[in-house]
């Protein structure tokens, strides 16, 4: 009887084992959801209502990265030259910049001024960053010589930068110094790490390309825990992602270059900062390949500039 009785929970603490490792939450925890996503893989910005999917577009852009509410309904997407405007409600193009030929990524700051970033341009080495004013004026370049790789910025709360660059992710001051950096770890290949963002607690939150997970870091630039998983997902490559008013994460699970990867992982998952993944949305492979990008349009004003807030929050500026 009560070897029967261990083989019985022996049992349950496997069907337990298994549901938490191989299952993911189902969409239905936000029915009404709106998404913004950028698709490296087919190069599209794509709007997702599920309440609506009538709504639901698939446009094409030009490559490039990172995507950016901007007000007045804008969204504002980084391409090779500069960057794109788009209506948000239709995927229609409203403006463009397309006179700086290397542009690897756009933002738009605090001040309304817009960042453009790249490696060794500009007749400078290293990581180059160049702000344009609204005129597109250009005000400044700021320089950091030391780096070879570059992907998205974020303009902390101080006016500095946060900046991820391969293996390693820094804080840059406007002055071409760095306050603050930290090694990626899981150093299997180059990590080709993707956005930075400041946390309430001083910590750094690190969505960690090809290291498929994010890394928190402390002050001081050590490792202080990963988040990943599970399985089901097939954690590929974490790249774009957005704090909610909540404090969960959401993320583009990258997949691949290029096009039929649409049928691989799910490519936008949510976790708490405790680590639990708590919501996931499967993307629709006879539309979409591989998501960059990421962006929750539920409680945002899409009238206004969003940055993110001391808490690494997106709020509207």
């Amino acid at each position: 009887m009560r070897h029967s009785r261990i083989i019985h929970l022996f049992f349950v603490f496997l069907v337990v084992l298994y549901r938490d490792g191989m299952s993911q939450p189902s969409t239905d925890s936000y029915p009404s959801r709106q998404l913004l996503l950028r698709d490296e893989g087919l190069s599209k910005l794509n709007y997702i209502d599920l309440a609506h999917p009538e709504r639901n577009y698939y446009v094409s852009v030009p490559a490039g990265r990172d995507l950016q509410l901007i007000g007045q309904g804008h969204v504002m997407l980084g391409t090779g030259k500069g960057y794109e405007e788009r209506d948000i409600k239709t995927g229609a193009k409203v403006a463009e910049l397309t006179t700086f030929d290397g542009t690897i990524a756009a933002r738009r700051l605090r001040n309304g001024n817009t960042m453009l970033v790249g490696l060794n341009w500009q007749e400078k080495k290293g990581i180059v960053l160049i702000e344009l004013d609204r005129s597109l004026t250009l005000k400044r370049i700021i320089n950091y010589p030391d780096f070879n790789y570059v992907r998205l910025i974020r303009e902390t709360v101080d006016g500095n930068f946060l900046i991820t660059s391969n293996d390693r992710v820094f804080e840059g001051k406007p002055d071409g110094s760095i306050v603050w950096q930290a090694q990626l770890a899981k150093q299997a290949k180059a990590q080709h790490a993707w956005q930075a963002q400041r946390l309430g607690n001083g910590y750094t939150l690190v969505s960690g390309g090809y290291s498929a997970n994010f890394q928190r870091f402390d002050q001081k630039g050590m490792l202080v825990d990963s988040v990943s998983g599970p399985p089901v997902v097939h954690p590929d490559f974490f790249a774009g992602f957005q704090i909610l008013a909540n404090g969960n994460w959401v993320v583009a699970n990258w997949q691949g270059h290029g096009p039929g990867h649409g049928g691989s992982g799910t490519q936008v998952l949510e976790y708490t900062p405790a680590g639990k993944l708590v919501w996931s949305w499967k993307q629709d492979p006879s539309q979409q390949s591989s998501i960059q990008g990421v962006l929750v349009l539920d409680g945002l004003d899409i009238n206004r500039l969003h940055v993110e807030d001391a808490q690494g929050r997106l709020v509207p500026h």
